[in-house]
């Protein structure tokens, strides 16, 4: 369930019945409870169900792992923090299952802003298991976040040879990677590890890869990068999935795509979606209502030429981004369009705000700075004419 994929709903549904159907105990069937909840639309039930049973059996890695797992699908950032910290009580130095932990507690911390004790859990815990890929993740986020290229590129570059191997999470790490590198304004280098890492094979079928293949393009997309054929081949994939509505973070990444292909009967497609979505209970009906459909209104907006009314739907539903899940590196996507699009209409004050805070937050990074530069020669513009 936690792959938001409908492809495997028929499944999940088949092995919930087979599940009640079992023997279990009780902590397995609170698991199973879980399942069934999410199962239905009720993610957020389910995951307090999760985090509750980790709390209560604090050696019980894959209930924290789901819960952890739901509060980022959630966007639920203390609680993704909290609760591994709450866990690591029943791990002492040196027990096995302690550096799962640990990187869990990382990537809540990072969160949460706290770099500083992110970066020291994340790398104690890939120290103790290099192949732990969500640690790593963890401090690459936080490398990111600081617009930190330096210690970035080589954290991940150099160590790649432990957690890529038959990892099912790799396009992820590679993701970030890519991200570092377009952040230095190295485009060739951006296409390679997309061509070659992140979408290795561009007829497969995993959801979550084709978020980030979608993010990557739009980012190049806003920047006027020529991608080639990429969007086509990923809008290919999304097409099964366009009509879906169970998960407002991928309708907009879907929406990503379409735009970037140029299929607008498929953005069409799954607007309608969004918006019959929109009007339903449940937290997807929610998420969708308060953050994912205005927000794709505005990437239409961007793709229209509508500049000026994309800054200011991204600008009015920023602040609350997080309740459609995602991480802050993930939901950046809505700044950077924001900034473009304040750009391109010569909303010089706008442009200058974005620029501005995106250079207090990361005042090392090569592209902050190149936006801030595009800002302020358009503000010298405004006040010369």
């Amino acid at each position: 369930m936690q792959q938001t994929d409908k492809a495997y709903a028929d499944e999940a549904a088949r092995s919930i019945r087979a599940g009640l159907a079992a023997n279990l105990n009780d902590r397995d069937r609170t698991h199973l409870q879980a399942a069934q909840e999410w199962n239905e639309g009720c993610f957020h039930k389910g995951t307090a169900r999760l985090g509750f049973l980790a709390r209560e059996n604090p050696r019980d890695l894959l209930a924290l792992q789901y819960a952890h797992v739901g509060c980022f699908l959630l966007g639920t950032q203390h609680e993704l923090r909290d609760w591994p910290l709450q866990i690591l009580r029943a791990f002492g130095p040196g027990d096995d299952g302690r550096s799962y932990v640990l990187g869990m507690a990382a990537f809540g911390l990072e969160e949460c802003g706290d770099y500083g004790r992110a970066e020291q859990y994340g790398r104690e815990a890939a120290e103790i298991d290099p192949r732990d890929g969500w640690a790593v993740h963890a401090v690459a986020h936080v490398h990111e976040m600081r617009g930190d290229l330096d210690q970035g590129i080589p954290w991940l570059a150099d160590n790649a040879q432990s957690w890529a191997p038959e990892s099912g999470f790799a396009y992820h790490n590679w993701w970030h990677l890519a991200l570092l590198h377009l952040d230095r304004g190295d485009v060739p280098e951006v296409l390679r590890y997309y061509d070659e890492q992140v979408r290795p094979d561009p007829h497969a079928q995993v959801l979550l890869e084709w978020i980030d293949a979608s993010a990557l393009l739009w980012r190049l997309r806003i920047e006027d990068i020529d991608t080639g054929d990429r969007f086509a081949s990923l809008a290919d994939c999304w097409e099964r999935a366009a009509a879906d509505g169970i998960y407002a973070f991928n309708d907009l990444h879907a929406v990503m795509a379409f735009l970037g292909a140029g299929r607008l009967d498929s953005v069409d497609r799954t607007l309608r979606t969004m918006r019959r979505v929109a009007g339903e209970p449940g937290d997807n009906g929610f998420m969708t209502r308060s953050v994912g459909l205005p927000l794709a209104e505005a990437l239409i907006d961007f793709d229209a030429g509508r500049y000026g009314e994309c800054a200011e739907k991204i600008a009015a539903v920023r602040g609350v981004a997080q309740r459609f899940g995602g991480s802050h590196a993930q939901r950046d996507i809505l700044s950077l369009t924001a900034l473009h699009a304040a750009l391109r209409e010569g909303m010089a004050d706008l442009a200058q705000s974005f620029a501005a805070e995106r250079l207090a937050h990361k005042p090392h990074s090569p592209w902050a700075q190149r936006l801030g530069v595009r800002a302020e020669n358009l503000r010298k513009q405004r006040h010369a004419a």
